[in-house]
This record gives C-alpha cells, structure tokens and sequence, in this order.
C-alpha cells in the first residue's frame, strides 16, 4: 500500500498537491482541530481546510486519516507520528511529505521520513503548492540521507 504522511499548515493546497500528485492509499495528515476547521480566505478558499481535503480526497481515491496534536509541540507531534507508525504495515511504501505545517512539524516529519529509510521503502519530499501559482515538488530522499550520514560523523 502507498501511504503519505504530511502536515497541514493554514492553507491546504500542499495536502492537496500531494493527494493529486501521488494519489497515495491513505494519507496520514498530522494537525490540530483548528487548522481543520480553519478557512484559508486570504488564498481564495471558500471551504474549511476539512472539506478542501475531504474532496481532493475523493478525486484521488485515497482515505484521510487525521492525526491531531498541538502543532507547536515537539513532543505533542511525536506522539502523533508515533501514532500513525502504529498503523502502517511493513510491506507499505511510505512517503513523507515535510513542506507544511508548523516549524516543529516540518522538522520532525523531515527526521521521521530520513529514519524511516533504514527500515523500509520511503521517500522524502517537499511538495508545496500555492492555489494560484507556485507548485514545487522534489524527492529529497538521498540528499537528506547524506545529509544525516554527514551529521552522524560528529555524534
């Protein structure tokens, strides 16, 4: 199965870059009530984040799950990625989108996708889109794992 993993900042294009690009299984998308509930106005969504995600969803086929945790919280995001390693199989490819959300979110999500690759097929992207300009996707996958075998070298 092909499981995404990301976060969802204050607008949700990134998610829904990432359903439409990947068209995973199931997307674990890691955020608080009120990003859920919020209405990005300011980037020309009419909807909440929610239903934004609900229907890019259902254009991709892929199944939602929300993992929420206090998006300022290291420890509170942990426990949400945590949560969702709960649930994903050994056989399943993983991708690891660490573009949106909070600071905390996009660092943890970054470290969880590079730790990840020791133990099963993963990739590591940024993906991120604004609604009306910008859509960027790369697979840092090996960078980031040169990156963390470089930092391993001064532990």
């Amino acid at each position: 199965m092909k499981v995404a993993i990301q976060g969802l900042g204050d607008v949700p294009a990134s998610v829904e870059f990432v359903l439409e690009k990947e068209r995973p299984d199931i997307t674990y998308i890691l955020c608080s009530d009120n990003q859920l509930r919020h209405t990005a106005f300011a980037a020309g969504y009419t909807k909440s984040n929610e239903e934004v995600i609900k229907k890019a969803a259902k254009r991709s086929r892929t199944k939602v799950v929300y993992e929420r945790c206090n998006i300022f919280d290291p420890k509170s995001i942990m426990e949400a990625v945590r949560g969702v390693m709960g649930q994903i199989k050994r056989g399943d490819t993983i991708i690891v989108n660490y573009a949106s959300g909070s600071a905390a979110m996009r660092l943890i999500l970054g470290l969880a996708g590079v730790s990840l690759l020791a133990q099963r097929p993963a990739k590591v992207i940024y993906a991120i889109k604004y609604r009306d300009g910008l859509a960027f996707t790369a697979d840092h996958t090996k960078a980031l794992k040169e990156i963390f075998e470089e930092f391993a070298k001064y532990l």
